[in-house]
């Protein structure tokens, strides 16, 4: 059958612009088969004239059995159902459904301004949330949020990696959202007041806008991905979704006729069907795929020190977009002695040249002022080196702290069992050039 594809991404606010687009194609020929996603609607030939309206979704009032009933009974039969608008057919030349242009507005702006405050209120809570978290860690452990916390958003997770990468674009989005919904508001109630129809946007207002609506709802694909990642390395809590599921499968289990439960029983499926992948991926051994399609952690094949010692920790750390390695190894510092060393050793790769920099002037900055100057013979190496005497320390035993810097791959090793020499140091520089760093 012969088909057309019409993008249906209109925000909230432009319900007249959807409605009149819907009515275009009624007046060539066609009508709503089904809307994808809330997306796309596909268009058939029609074989009577038709003609649609839209109208807000109120599941416990307007909405109910009473209403649909005297919608049918004007000819009017509901064909699809979006998040805030059910979407009507009706022959050509079918009187409106709403003809009260006060109540229509009431109706707009009682939808459209809760739907805004959700939306910000939601964002407001989770940030104040945050921040009050935030507080309580760094009374609890003054210095755990230094700027390592915040670049480890990029490698602990791909779900926080990616939010934080598509941040700058969702909050001015939501500014400009939120800025149109006030505008057509105006718009509404200066109509009313001139007792005028509501107006309709303007081609290309319209275009802008679903363009932007469709953006951000692409924007959600690359999250999507992180989290499936997310859940595959086991970084998803599975209690969370076994949760989930109970809840919806409560949900498919209450009864549909005590009152207008279709679209949360619909959403329940497709929620119950994503956590049934998500419990699939967690439970098989897919780590491994995860690791593949993330960036390798930068010397994560062996320790960093001499042979004299351990490993004792070795944590990776990997997203889409960066990486990280920590390490701890310790070892004798003599034969037979008792004193014993350690090395306690960090490495980045980094998406970024900005954020490299910004990581290594972190660095050096707990270097010391003293201690800005590179290594004779080497670029973008530092040393900071200190005697150690007394206790069990051997003569001659010595600290350093060494920060590296090889393209996006930031180094930094703390150890008592220095000094380490030249010889170390070419050694590590081409394990960097072997990861392509």
């Amino acid at each position: 059958m012969k088909r057309k594809w019409t993008v249906f991404a209109y925000p909230v606010m432009d319900i007249k612009a959807a409605e009149a687009m819907l009515n275009r194609r009624a007046a060539e020929g066609w009508r709503l088969e089904k809307m994808w996603l809330d997306l796309l609607a596909a268009f058939v030939p029609a074989e009577e004239p038709v003609c649609y309206c839209l109208d807000w979704y109120d599941p416990n009032r307007e909405d109910g059995l009473d209403y649909r009933t005297l919608l049918a009974d004007a000819g009017w039969r509901q064909v699809g159902q979006l998040s805030y608008w059910n979407l009507y057919e009706a022959p050509a030349g079918t009187a409106p459904i709403q003809t009260d242009g006060e109540l229509e507005y009431r109706r707009f702006r009682k939808k459209a301004l809760r739907r805004m405050t959700i939306g910000w209120g939601t964002t407001g809570g989770i940030l104040a949330v945050l921040a009050l978290l935030l507080g309580v860690a760094a009374a609890w452990k003054p210095g755990a949020l230094d700027w390592r916390f915040l670049a480890t958003f990029f490698t602990d997770t791909n779900t926080g990696a990616m939010l934080f990468l598509l941040l700058p674009l969702l909050l001015p989005g939501g500014v400009l959202w939120s800025g149109r919904l006030l505008l057509r508001l105006g718009q509404w109630k200066r109509a009313i007041a001139r007792e005028e129809s509501f107006p309709v946007p303007g081609p290309g207002s319209t275009l802008a806008a679903r363009l932007c609506t469709l953006a951000g709802n692409l924007l959600l694909i690359p999250l999507v991905l992180a989290f499936l990642l997310d859940t595959m390395a086991k970084e998803v809590n599975l209690g969370w979704i076994i949760g989930t599921a109970i809840g919806c499968l409560i949900v498919l289990g209450r009864d549909p006729m005590l009152m207008e439960y279709q679209r949360k029983r619909r959403y329940a499926k497709g929620t119950l069907v994503c956590v049934a992948v998500l419990l699939v991926l967690r439970l098989l051994p897919l780590s491994g795929v995860a690791g593949l399609v993330c960036v390798r952690p930068p010397l994560a094949d062996g320790r960093l020190l001499p042979e004299r010692t351990d490993v004792e920790r070795l944590e990776t750390h990997a997203t889409l977009l960066s990486a990280r390695t920590e390490w701890y190894e310790v070892g004798t510092m003599t034969e037979g002695g008792f004193a014993y060393g350690y090395a306690e050793s960090e490495a980045w790769a980094l998406p970024w040249d900005w954020l490299a920099d910004w990581v290594t002037e972190q660095y050096r900055k707990e270097l010391g002022t003293a201690n800005q100057k590179e290594v004779p013979g080497y670029e973008n190496v530092w040393l900071e080196r200190y005697g150690i005497s007394g206790g069990n320390y051997p003569e001659g035993a010595a600290g350093d702290v060494w920060l590296i810097r090889r393209g996006s791959v930031v180094l930094w090793v703390e150890t008592n069992m220095g000094p380490l020499d030249g010889q170390w140091l070419d050694g590590i520089l081409a394990r960097l050039e072997e990861d392509g760093a």
